[in-house]
C-alpha cells in the first residue's frame, strides 16, 4: 500500500480545483473520498502488525486484516462506480478493473489466511493486489496530466 502518496496528491489536486460543474464537484468529492478511505485502511492494516504473535493475537490479527481487506474491497467497488467526467470516461474500465482485480486478491487472501495456506495462492494474490493499485495508478496520473507509459 505505498500508493498513499499519490492519493494524497490528487486528492490535494482535485480539492484545489474549484469548478462551477455540479458533475466534476461530485466526481472530485468521491475521488477525495476513495483516496481518504484508503489511506485510514492502510493505515489500519499497517498497526496490525503490532499485535503479539501468540495463537490469540494471529487470531485477532488474521481476522482484522480480513476485515480491513474487506473494507478495502468494498471501496475499490465503490471506485468503480464513480461517474467519471465525459472528458475522462474511458478512465471508467481501469476503475472497473481495480474494483474486479482487488475482489479477486481479497478473495484470495482469504483463502491464503483463513483456508488454506499455498504459496502459490498468496503470489495470486499479491498479483491481483499489484493489478488493482496499478489501475488505479494509471487513472491518478491521467487525472494529474503525467503520460501514464512514462
Amino acid at each position: 500500500m505505498k500508493k498513499l502518496a499519490i492519493f494524497v496528491l490528487i486528492s490535494v489536486m482535485l480539492t484545489g480545483c474549484s469548478s462551477e460543474d455540479p458533475a466534476m464537484t461530485r466526481f472530485q468529492k468521491e475521488m477525495n473520498d476513495f483516496c481518504d478511505n484508503v489511506k485510514n485502511i492502510d493505515t489500519n492494516i499497517n498497526q496490525i502488525t503490532n499485535i503479539t504473535a501468540d495463537e490469540a493475537g494471529l487470531a485477532t490479527a488474521t481476522a482484522e486484516l480480513m476485515f480491513q481487506l474487506d473494507k478495502l474491497d468494498d471501496e475499490f467497488a465503490k471506485f468503480s462506480n464513480i461517474d467519471f467526467p465525459s472528458t475522462y470516461d474511458y478512465l471508467e474500465q481501469y476503475a472497473d478493473e481495480a474494483s474486479d482485480y482487488m475482489s479477486e486478491a481479497v478473495k484470495s487472501y482469504h483463502t491464503v489466511y483463513e483456508d488454506n495456506y499455498t504459496k502459490s495462492m498468496e503470489d495470486y494474490a499479491k498479483e491481483n493486489y499489484s493489478r488493482a493499485y496499478k489501475r488505479v495508478q494509471i487513472i491518478l496520473d491521467v487525472l494529474h496530466g503525467e503520460d501514464p507509459n512514462a
